[in-house]
């Protein structure tokens, strides 16, 4: 380990290693390292992920970054010679009357950007998902009633979306950069920057947890939920710092119902934002809980499961109340306030201080696009392939905010 760098990044998941791989593609020439705390890369958020891609959005910006990616990861096991599990299982969305009629807008959009995205119809989702009822006339009117169930007025489904492994990409990119790039490129594992040092309003460096410190032209955050707390131990006051929480979420792998024909389903989002997907013989669900309070508690609840989960899935899809949890697990999303959007950008208030934050739960699937354009900005000064600008910390005090209404 070197006494300074010229960059130091902060954070070895699947959105620091892309950022690492991408700089000294875009031609950085000076000296990168990577600080992972872990004794593995990529061990936290991306591995807890469902891994999911999409580029099914209702904004511009993440239908662009979300279809460069996508592109991008598809060719990703033949150019860094690692299998990274990419599957275009599809993505379909379902939607009560309401919502149904303010998607449906979104179709020009989708087909200006080159988005691939399908209108269906009530009766092709039940094609798509065997033993799912788009009406309620077979739910009991008072369960009807209580849980507020409404019959699917149709669906988004998308056949480029799917499902990769971002641990295993996130592997890939570091390997590789450090076979092609090795007097330049340094990864530390077990290596936790404990704050963020400046002078004068410039980045000066970073001090570990052992104390010594490492100097630094540059420090790019890629800390996922833990981002918000390293900044406020560097000293940035509240309105400087990310305005992002740490919000756990739940999957959970039971088996198989006893439906001919899932092993073809694309992931599909029901009532209430539940979610599932085939994987390896099994279902994979989850649904991202409301009422979730911030914090850095990751355990599973097989009663959230129980109460919050399973009693929907059976009534939208007889059969389905066999299905037993066999695992499951918790992680963490960091979920930015406003809008539910990634953080991506310098921070306008101290010089060589790059925020890669917030991603809210798709930090996975836009990995590829967000590396690439945080990499043109540092070392062109510009983007290039993707305008991210709408995605600058700027944002929130301009109140120009990432609006999405196709969100799970």
């Amino acid at each position: 380990m070197r006494d300074s760098y010229d960059l130091v990044i902060i954070g070895g998941g699947i959105i620091g290693t892309s950022i690492l791989w991408n700089l000294k593609v875009q031609g950085f020439r000076g000296n990168v390292t990577l600080f992972e705390r872990g004794d593995a890369l990529a061990e936290e958020t991306s591995a807890k992920s469902a891994g999911a891609f999409r580029n099914l959005w209702g904004s511009r910006i993440n239908m662009e970054m979300s279809t460069y990616s996508i592109n991008f990861l598809s060719t990703f096991e033949k150019e860094f010679d690692i299998p990274i599990g990419f599957h275009k299982h599809g993505y379909l969305f379902t939607f009560y009357p309401g919502p149904w009629e303010r998607v449906k807008a979104y179709k020009p959009t989708f087909d200006e950007v080159g988005v691939r995205a399908e209108l269906v119809s009530p009766e092709e989702i039940e094609r798509m998902v065997p033993g799912l009822k788009s009406g309620v006339d077979h739910i009991d009117p008072e369960i009807r009633e209580f849980a507020g169930f409404q019959p699917f007025a149709g669906g988004l489904y998308g056949s480029d979306c799917g499902s990769f492994d971002p641990s295993a990409a996130a592997k890939g990119y570091t390997e590789r950069a450090q076979r092609e790039f090795a007097e330049s490129a340094e990864v530390h594992l077990r290596t936790e920057v404990k704050r963020v040092e400046f002078e004068s309003g410039k980045v000066k460096g970073v001090q570990l947890s052992n104390g010594r410190r490492i100097g630094a032209g540059g420090v790019i955050l890629a800390a996922g939920p833990w981002s918000m707390q390293l900044l406020a131990a560097s000293g940035l006051r509240d309105e400087e710092n990310l305005p992002v929480d740490p919000i756990k979420r739940q999957l959970f792998v039971t088996n198989l119902p006893d439906i001919p024909g899932y092993e073809n389903i694309p992931l599909v989002i029901i009532d209430r934002g539940i979610y599932f997907k085939y994987e390896t013989g099994n279902l994979q669900i989850g649904r991202a809980d409301p009422e979730q309070k911030s914090g850095f508690d990751q355990e599973a609840s097989l009663a959230y499961y129980r109460d919050e989960i399973a009693p929907y899935m059976q009534e939208r899809i007889p059969g389905t109340e066999h299905c037993n949890v066999k695992s499951m697990w918790g992680g963490l999303y960091s979920i930015t306030r406003a809008d539910h959007n990634g953080i991506l950008g310098a921070h306008p208030a101290y010089e060589g201080l790059f925020l890669a934050c917030g991603w809210s739960g798709h930090g996975a699937m836009v990995s590829p696009a967000a590396g690439q354009a945080l990499a043109e900005l540092i070392v062109h000064g510009e983007y290039k392939t993707i305008d991210a600008s709408p995605l600058r910390f700027e944002r929130f005090a301009e109140n120009d905010l990432v609006v999405e209404e196709i969100v799970i």
